[in-house]
């Protein structure tokens, strides 16, 4: 599978879930967010996964990550944090939810 980043990159996916360096500010939400901790900063200083193949696909880093930088083949299932920035600054349970996108 082949996806264009918002640089006119072409990324060929062999796995399931990539980190596009070029793209990625070490902001550090994808790693918050996700539920196992597959994002990892690199010795780069930038974001990446190193075990892919262990991704659910819940979609939790690429609806919050600020620039787009990750791309993965997205299933529908849990996305139970794909909210997680808006909740991260509201800062209130009663705003929490998994909205449509829900295991819960």
């Amino acid at each position: 599978m082949e996806f264009t980043n918002l640089m006119n990159k072409k990324i060929d996916m062999d796995v399931k879930i990539y980190i596009d360096a070029s793209l990625c500010i070490s902001c550090g939400i994808c790693e918050e967010v996700c539920p196992f901790g597959l994002p990892e900063r690199n010795s780069k200083d930038k974001y990446e996964i190193t075990h892919p193949d262990l991704c659910t696909e819940c979609s939790a880093c690429k609806r919050n990550c600020p620039v787009q930088a990750i791309f993965m083949k997205e299933v529908k299932g849990c996305g139970c944090l794909w909210d997680a920035k808006t909740y991260s600054k509201n800062k209130s349970k009663d705003n929490f939810g998994c909205g449509d996108n829900s295991c819960c």
